[in-house]
């Protein structure tokens, strides 16, 4: 068995793989350690991505694992796919345009092993442009584990969001048999689909470490999918949650973190999806907005009276409240009002976090 398996989803990617293979290929734990499972997301550039994968698996056969699919699922869907084939001791994702420090993955698989941790985290480093690689790696002093000894204590830890306990599933590694043996998935055919993936993993893992130290590069191009128009996917980050909510349902374990979830659907279904569109710049509809408030009513129809969103009462949540709290339906005069408020406030919330950077 390989230590690790690390799922690289890719499409329209052939100008940026080489540089994200070189990188797991040269790990320092060493390639027969690694299985690298490489999934072709359907992609549309004349069969590029495709020649290069099929030339890594071709070159390193006992390491490298290509998969074609004949239809895009999108990131979730392909890495879906990637751990059906994945059959490592632990399990790591990486985005093909973005790569690991050469040391990254025995640090932190030795990390794993020596806490007999469930999920292993670390920083990462926003890069633009290739020349901005440094080889010396940027570590501090904040590495901590957190376990879980019951419910009370997960309660505690399943809202919480920051760059040590973050619901991103890159800058991960995951112990494999947590996520085959509670056949945790994402959804699939959207965007925004990570919590779907990680908040799962949260409910089941019992020790989580980080690892306060910048071992994965996430380059960010112009065309990603964070930057790319969003016309189409607007209300694709309620839906990751819809289907989350259900999921937890499935699994049994929503009676005994109800007010947490009711909590994030509330901040993270329905606040980041309006949050999400004013970052875009998009103007706010009178319509989605409404579609988004009865998503949540229909879904939680007490959420007003949660005791955490009580809690909440900085601008922002004040004027997400507001909108819950009309008895009428709104109308576009109602939301322009509103958007230029919530604009506001973001861009204070925006100025403050990089102050604090």
């Amino acid at each position: 068995m390989k230590k690790i398996s690390v799922i690289v989803p890719c499409y329209n990617v052939a100008e940026y793989l080489p540089w994200c293979m070189e990188h797991l290929l040269r790990q320092t734990i060493g390639i027969d350690n690694i299985e690298i499972v490489l999934i072709d997301d359907a992609s549309t550039d004349d069969g590029a991505t495709k020649e290069v994968i099929l030339a890594y698996e071709k070159q390193y056969p006992e390491s490298v694992i290509a998969v074609l699919l004949d239809q895009n699922r999108k990131q979730g869907g392909a890495r879906n796919v990637g751990i059906s084939y994945a059959g490592g001791e632990y399990l790591m994702f990486c985005d093909a345009d973005d790569w690991l420090a050469p040391l990254a993955m025995e640090a932190i698989y030795q990390t794993a092993v020596h806490y007999n941790a469930d999920v292993t985290e670390y920083r990462y480093k926003v890069v633009t442009d290739y020349t901005e690689i440094e080889e010396k790696i940027e570590e501090g002093n904040g590495s901590n584990i957190v376990v879980f000894s019951d419910k009370e204590a997960k309660r505690n830890m399943l809202m919480v969001s920051t760059d040590e306990f973050s619901f991103g599933c890159m800058r991960k590694m995951y112990r494999m048999s947590l996520i085959k043996e509670h056949d945790i998935r994402f959804a699939e055919g959207l965007i925004c689909e990570e919590p779907s993936f990680t908040l799962p993993v949260r409910i089941y893992e019992k020790r989580h470490v980080f690892i306060d130290a910048e071992l994965y590069y996430y380059y960010q191009r112009p065309d990603s999918t964070v930057h790319r128009n969003w016309d189409a996917n607007k209300l694709d980050n309620v839906k990751v949650w819809l289907l989350l909510m259900e999921d937890v349902k499935r699994r049994g374990e929503f009676t005994d973190y109800e007010k947490e979830l009711e909590y994030m659907f509330y901040e993270w279904g329905f606040g980041l999806s309006i949050s999400m569109m004013l970052y875009k710049g998009y103007l706010l509809n009178a319509k989605e907005i409404t579609i988004l408030k009865n998503i949540l009513f229909c879904m939680f129809p007490d959420v007003l009276k949660n005791p955490y969103v009580l809690e909440k009462k900085d601008k922002w949540n004040i004027i997400l409240k507001r909108i819950l709290e009309q008895k009428t339906e709104l109308t576009q005069d109602d939301i322009n009002g509103l958007q230029q408020e919530l604009t506001i406030v973001l861009q204070e919330k925006n100025r403050r976090c990089k102050e604090e950077d």
